[in-house]
């Protein structure tokens, strides 16, 4: 990654979390595919600070590491010489997160913003639904589903936009 994006990055991570400690809450729209089928690219985040610290394998929280923001289900809880850790996952990768410290779990993920033309809220309290469940393993093995969920969701939004 460049200087430029690297810089860039740091700062919206930053920027972020200040927003969080002020307000209690932030917003945040997807870019990456790491929580699909559960989470898409464009769908927006509401992000709440208060209830970080309580949050329990099936939520989904935004955290801090190497100047990025990344939101991720936690997939257990444990404790590290007395301190909470939190082991987090994206939904359609193989492999668990390195453990997140309290420092670098910023929010709890309270619910989702999907669609543009008639937008849905999404209870992200609520874990994985059944679809996730079920397609969630089989991206975890192979990018061509991936690359099909992708494309049939851009089609999906299109359509969506021209009625």
């Amino acid at each position: 990654m460049e200087p430029a994006v690297q810089v860039g990055e740091a700062l919206r991570c930053q920027l972020a979390e200040e927003v969080l400690c002020l307000a209690g809450e932030l917003r945040l729209r997807v870019t990456g595919t790491s929580m699909l089928p559960s989470v898409w690219p464009g769908d927006i985040l509401h992000i709440r600070r208060q209830d970080a610290a309580e949050s329990l394998p099936g939520d989904i929280v935004l955290v801090r590491r190497q100047g990025r923001l990344c939101a991720h289900r936690v997939v257990k809880k444990i404790s590290k010489e007395g301190q909470p850790y939190w082991i987090t996952r994206g939904d359609s990768l193989p492999d668990d997160d390195p453990p997140v410290s309290g420092q670098e779990l910023l929010g709890r993920v309270t619910c989702i913003l999907r669609g543009r033309s008639r937008p849905i809220w999404i209870d992200a309290s609520q874990g994985p639904s059944w679809w996730a469940r079920m397609v969630g393993p089989v991206l975890r093995h192979s990018e061509w589903p991936q690359s099909l969920l992708l494309r049939l969701h851009a089609l999906r939004q299109r359509l969506a936009e021209e009625s």
